[in-house]
């Protein structure tokens, strides 16, 4: 009866923490998306093993643990003893940072899976070191046992990489063999009457760093000097290193203490196959019929397994004293050896085998004045402050991770990968799963910083070129958000000019400037927005900065291709521009200009990601509104010509078109657009609810968080598109087709989210003169 009490708290203390070591990690990924995995692993690892030297004591029979600093230095162990002692605690370390890397690395199902090979590991280990054989029952009890379990925990993923796969698999393997490694080593000190068990006499100061620590954090936080969500982190971090050392202890000193190593190893796979039916039971996962058949397959193992143990249940446990040290006296014969080489090869390969870059900081890169070239002659203008140090700065809100930590624990491997050189067309597939507007806007800055940064390589100065300067907030939006998600790199911007200015004599001064620079340390960045292939003349303006510029790195920032019958010999022209373009990378802003790219420019690096303008971050309300709708209707020939419909009396809307929205000039182009962006954003500002036919109209209302209905532009899609890449998520905006079919959602946004949103200020027309 104590051995099932035993197996259930092993249960249960492992399922707490790794659950707790995948929501450190999800912070931790999410709060800093450049860091290698490997660093938060070590992390998690030390405070594993401070809890491990904190709360264990090791004695031998007859004798009490002891309570001082000599207490894992008695006088009577043997050397032999205190052999297994040090070999059991080095595979302990090396196993739990492996497994932790592994779970910073792809998905807990995953990490699962491969873990479950260890009883297949544990026969080799135990026939290899200790000449235990399995009998016939056991050969045939593992696969079916290891197999059924693999299919019962097995979650399809449609966002696996091949090189997150290889190294969670090294990973996860390379735990196995030092875990079998380990407990061969703990039934040494078994064998040598040797115990390690709880250290109660520590538990007061264990509770007290405890609780200091998450106290610190919380004040920390409070006091904002770091960022939020930092007291979960550590909150989370320390109570995984508690249950660490839970489920350790009844691992070795209980589970193992009745049972050889493979069957410690069986009852680990019983063990987390019920911590992953846990996960279903909670409704954190979901059961297929491969998933229920798995668990009956892997229980008709484990009942062959458990009767041929019933039946050579005197000549296992008949087996002499364990020991590990034999291994390395001449005794050892020529197939251990083997075996042994075999094992520790298997390990070394699928370790060797990681090609994951490690690199262990996050690049902070400095600031210098940014060099503009403004239409009003030729004159350096530093137009950026000294780079901020905190998490909002310029009056801006970049928000933290989403708290729905559960569901960043099962993302943590997608938001892990190296999107530019494994998986550049699926970078959309976690902002989908977002209904919030501050997640979402998290999620696509989340994007933009480490797909930015890993572009950039290292590169500490760019030119921002053909930036817009337009009454067209959309373009000035997107500028402004360039701006910001530079600075938030701490990336120095060392000219920059406005599409218009962008003339001969100009980019002549942009090449002077480059001299100045290699291709390791400067890289050439053009202006984003919906302009690729579709509007002439900043094609124009790219194929002479791509001309200028050929032994740079250039990046394309996020665009839409528009296609339309009038362009047909310029897409021809862009074919041959863009195609085939090495030191090029182009990204696209929704699926459909994707599509595109990728049939029209062969041999050019693309990638999916979110518009530029979402840098800005979340933008609070700075006024009421004073029109229930606003409704935005473009007038262009990017319309699709949609009728207004009649609009019932007791509803305020305005229709109009922010082009006639005019802005006061700054003191330079780049001053000018930052205007004309937030002259938009009070734009917005004026209604309960925005009706818009404009893709900025919608960005800059999921900025706001002002609920809204986009308004489709067919034949070319464009809103819907980018919709339903990034935003179809998000709980306050609809799609409609047409002019009746938006009012009508619009109304239903008003009733909805009527005690969210603030009433309208004035007074309706007929109500004031």
């Amino acid at each position: 009866m104590k051995l099932v009490a035993a197996f259930i708290a092993w249960i249960i203390s492992s399922f707490a923490c790794h659950h707790l070591a995948k929501v450190f990690l999800a912070q931790v990924t999410g709060s800093l998306p450049q860091l290698n995995p490997a660093c938060p692993a070590a992390i998690l690892t030390g405070v594993h093993m401070l809890f491990c030297w904190l709360m264990t004591a090791r004695w031998e029979d007859g004798k009490l643990p002891a309570d001082s600093s000599s207490a894992h230095r008695l006088a009577n162990q043997s050397s032999e003893a205190n052999f297994h002692f040090r070999v059991s605690m080095a595979m302990h370390v090396l196993s739990t940072f492996l497994t932790n890397w592994s779970l910073a690395t792809m998905d807990a199902a995953s990490t699962l899976a491969i873990k479950l090979m260890e009883p297949l590991v544990s026969a080799l280990a135990q026939w290899a070191w200790l000449g235990q054989c399995l009998r016939c029952s056991g050969w045939v009890s593992l696969p079916l046992v290891i197999g059924g379990s693999l299919a019962f925990v097995s979650k399809p993923s449609q966002q696996a990489q091949s090189e997150a796969l290889v190294t969670g698999v090294g990973l996860a393997m390379g735990s196995n063999v030092l875990l079998a490694v380990r407990n061969v080593a703990v039934k040494g000190l078994h064998s040598c009457h040797v115990h390690v068990g709880p250290r109660w006499s520590r538990l007061r100061l264990s509770a007290g760093i405890l609780g200091a620590t998450l106290l610190a954090a919380i004040l920390l936080e409070t006091e904002g000097a770091v960022p939020r969500g930092t007291h979960l982190a550590v909150t989370s971090l320390l109570l995984s290193g508690a249950f660490h050392v839970t489920y350790s202890l009844i691992s070795t000193s209980v589970i193992l203490r009745a049972l050889d190593v493979v069957s410690h190893a069986m009852a680990n796979v019983v063990k987390r196959v019920l911590v992953v039916a846990l996960l279903y039971v909670s409704g954190s996962r979901s059961a297929s019929f491969v998933n229920v058949a798995g668990l009956a397959v892997a229980s008709v193992g484990l009942a062959v397994y458990v009767r041929g143990k019933s039946e050579g249940k005197a000549k296992v446990r008949n087996r002499g004293d364990v020991s590990i040290k034999g291994l390395l006296t001449p005794k050892s014969t020529t197939a251990k050896l083997v075996s042994l080489t075999l094992v520790t090869c298997l390990s070394t390969c699928l370790l060797l085998s990681l090609s994951a870059p490690v690199n262990l900081s996050v690049c902070l890169l400095q600031l210098s004045p940014v060099r503009e070239d403004s239409s009003s002659g030729n004159h350096a203008r530093n137009v950026l402050l000294p780079a901020p140090t905190e998490n909002s700065p310029f009056g801006l809100h970049w928000p933290g991770p989403p708290a729905n930590y559960t569901l960043l624990a099962q993302w943590s491997e997608f938001m892990s990968r190296d999107y530019v050189h494994q998986d550049p067309f699926d970078t959309n597939m976690l902002a989908l799963q977002l209904s919030n507007n501050d997640d979402v806007i998290w999620e696509m800055q989340r994007l933009q910083t480490t797909v930015l940064a890993s572009v950039l390589g290292g590169r500490r100065h760019v030119m921002l070129l053909g930036f817009a300067m337009s009454e067209n907030k959309g373009d000035s939006a997107i500028t402004a958000g360039e701006m910001a998600l530079l600075r938030r790199l701490n990336v120095s911007v060392v000219f920059c000019c406005e599409i218009r200015n962008c003339s001969d004599a100009s980019l002549q001064r942009a090449w002077n400037i480059s001299r100045h620079y290699n291709s390791s340390s400067l890289a050439i960045l053009m202006h984003g927005g919906g302009n690729l292939v579709g509007y002439p003349l900043a094609d124009f303006v790219r194929r002479k900065i791509l001309g200028l510029f050929p032994d740079f790195p250039s990046v394309l920032l996020s665009q839409s291709i528009w296609l339309h019958k009038r362009n047909e010999a310029h897409v021809n022209e862009c074919r041959e521009l863009y195609s085939h373009r090495e030191n090029l990378t182009i990204f696209l802003r929704d699926r459909q200009s994707l599509g595109l790219a990728q049939k029209l420019f062969p041999g050019t690096k693309l990638m999916l990601m979110p518009d530029m303008a979402f840098g800005l971050g979340r933008v609070p309300r700075t006024m009421p509104p004073t029109h229930d709708i606003v409704w935005i209707k473009r007038r262009d020939f990017e319309s699709s010509g949609y009728e207004l419909p009649d609009f019932p009396a007791n509803l305020s809307v305005y229709v109009g078109d922010w082009w006639n929205w005019k802005t006061n000039p700054g003191m330079s182009p780049m001053e000018t657009s930052l205007l004309m962006t937030f002259n938009g954003l009070s734009f917005l500002q004026r209604g309960r609810v925005v009706i818009t036919d404009r893709l900025h109209g919608h960005i800059l209302s999921v900025l706001l968080g002002i609920p809204h209905v986009l308004i489709d532009n067919p034949p070319y899609f464009k809103l819907s598109s980018f919709w339903r890449t990034w935003t179809a998520g998000l709980s306050n905006v609809a799609l409609a087709t047409s002019g009746g079919e938006a009012l009508v959602k619009a109304q239903e946004l008003l009733k909805r989210w009527s005690g969210v949103i603030p009433p309208a200020m004035l007074c309706l027309k007929d109500e004031c003169s």
